[in-house]
């Protein structure tokens, strides 16, 4: 018998409870495998009966009374945070498992979390997977433009130090993300950024390919929102067509239109979210080495996959430093990261490297709060550190 929990207290952890205690059971059974019993669900904030909290799931790991732990993909907002946070546990990676996504099991019931008549147990047989082998990423982002329209002064991805439009070039990126599907097959979010996307006039082939590669992904345009009422009909109709949504980052300039924002994506049949307003900012860059690698392990950025020219990185800090050190004249790391087209770079190698801190990462910090305002002339280095 082998106890084990099973990440959340949503209806897919439950549901995954209940399938790997009966139906993978039966399976490891025929094959003579021990049982599986799903002793806990992990869940912070409320525990009850039944449900612990990450801090006891490490307690009883260490204890050898709970052997693993599964994470349902569904979870693929909380997914990267909480690998990081069971590191920091002492949790051996190679006792995280993926679990399986559970509308892609045949004849599954989601609503009544029970099997229903035609189900195929075929479909049980790669139920969990370990997660360093696991040819998915949780969360995956890009750039199709690197200026912005937009301009905030302590902009992480230095946008309004980037003087002449830069656009990604979709041939080149559809090289990278072939290149990247090699190695992974699967990708719980894909958020298109900026800069200001809708700067790129070549959008829509961005959404198209991306959802031809990732069907299961979901796809999310984020904007500042100024020029979404100015989208063409051809952006309309790919995002409708590919199940694509707008993320609003709703900052003071918005304010004025907002409304009108809302309204019109409602009538053009595009979902949205929109951030709650955003009036602060903060100073995350330092050109003194910080020393600590545990700044990695709660930088909310560090869960950030990015691609970009050939490569994968935890975030886009190494690409978009670039522009600081041209602008001020310095020489923090950049151009980091996981070389997609190198053989030796596997599927596990990329997922195992993306879990550690970067040269980059020594150059952030938590500088404290900023009042938010734009960038509207020549702009010093102490605006940034």
């Amino acid at each position: 018998m082998i106890n084990i929990a099973v990440y959340g207290d949503m209806k897919y952890s439950h549901q995954m409870k209940m399938l790997l205690e009966n139906e993978y059971t039966d399976l490891l059974r025929q094959g003579n495998g021990e049982e599986i019993v799903v002793s806990y669900l992990v869940a912070e904030g409320h525990q009850e009966n039944g449900i612990i909290s990450l801090s006891e799931f490490a307690s009883k790991y260490a204890s050898k009374e709970l052997a693993a732990i599964v994470i349902p993909k569904e979870y693929y907002m909380q997914y990267n945070s909480l690998i990081q946070k069971l590191i920091k546990h002492g949790i051996n990676l190679n006792d995280i498992y993926n679990g399986k996504r559970l509308t892609s099991i045949i004849g599954f019931n989601m609503d009544k979390s029970s099997m229903v008549e035609g189900y195929d147990q075929g479909q049980l047989g790669d139920l969990i997977t370990p997660m360093l082998s696991d040819s998915y990423l949780s969360y995956l982002e890009y750039h199709v433009a690197d200026h912005c329209n937009m301009n905030c002064k302590y902009c992480t991805h230095y946008s309004p130090l980037v003087k002449e439009p830069v656009f990604t070039d979709f041939d080149k990126w559809k090289q990278d993300i072939d290149a990247l599907k090699s190695k992974i097959d699967d990708i719980g979010i894909i958020r298109i950024l900026g800069g200001e996307p809708l700067l790129n006039p070549d959008l829509p082939a961005f959404i198209e390919y991306t959802r031809k590669l990732y069907p299961a992904a979901v796809i999310t345009v984020v904007s500042n929102g100024i020029l979404v009422r100015q989208i063409s009909q051809e952006l309309i109709d790919t995002m409708n067509r590919n199940i694509a949504f707008f993320h609003i980052s709703y900052y003071p300039p918005l304010e004025p239109t907002i409304e009108e924002v809302k309204k019109f994506l409602v009538e053009k049949n595009i979902a949205f979210t929109m951030s709650p307003k955003m009036d602060k900012f903060m100073k995350t860059t330092t050109l003194k080495p910080n020393g600590n690698e545990d700044f990695f392990y709660s930088c909310f950025e560090a869960t950030c996959n990015c691609i970009f020219d050939g490569k994968i990185a935890a975030c886009y800090a190494p690409y978009t430093t670039k522009f600081f050190n041209r602008e001020f004249d310095q020489s923090l790391p950049e151009d980091e990261g996981i070389d997609l087209y190198d053989s030796e770079n596997t599927t596990e190698n990329i997922k195992l490297k993306l879990l550690y801190p970067m040269k980059r990462c020594d150059y952030c910090i938590n500088g404290g709060e900023q009042d938010w305002e734009r960038v509207t002339g020549p702009t010093t280095l102490s605006d940034w550190v």
